[in-house]
């Protein structure tokens, strides 16, 4: 349960900064709120999402799930597999593009790139917390096949 908490704080870290690096129009403040969301998406996000899943594999088989006999577990591994994905290969190199171009333009450089990568940084996040949503209900309602 606290790496499940974990990565949902880490969720919400990146969902309200984000917002607030979004209403802000000082481009200084949006690259330290930005910084913020990348390293606790990278370091507290992966770390909590990965530990959830070891642990909450080793719950599972300790309750009696099988990979060979319940299709409950391949499920809820393919969305944890799918959630991982999702934050290694979209969220965090967006998140770390939009620090990037944060940077810069806080010290007068372009901003060439900022809403395409903050479209699908955005994108990244609803799948992130859809996702968790499905997990969450999958632990709450476990069932036998």
């Amino acid at each position: 349960m606290f790496f499940a908490f974990g990565y949902v704080g880490v969720l919400v870290v990146a969902e309200w900064n984000g917002r607030a690096a979004r209403a802000t129009p000082d481009w200084a403040q949006r690259a330290t709120l930005i910084q913020v969301v990348y390293l606790a998406t990278r370091i507290s996000g992966v770390g909590s999402l990965l530990l959830l899943g070891v642990f909450g594999h080793l719950f599972a088989i300790a309750a009696g799930y099988r990979f060979a006999s319940d299709r409950w577990l391949w499920v809820v591994t393919a969305l944890w597999l799918l959630s991982l994905a999702t934050l290694l290969l979209l969220a965090i190199p967006q998140a770390a593009r939009l620090a990037s171009i944060a940077r810069v333009a806080a010290t007068g450089g372009t901003v060439e790139g900022w809403e395409s990568a903050l479209a699908r940084w955005r994108f990244g996040n609803v799948v992130l917390s859809v996702l968790y949503l499905a997990l969450l209900a999958l632990m709450v309602f476990r069932w036998r096949t």
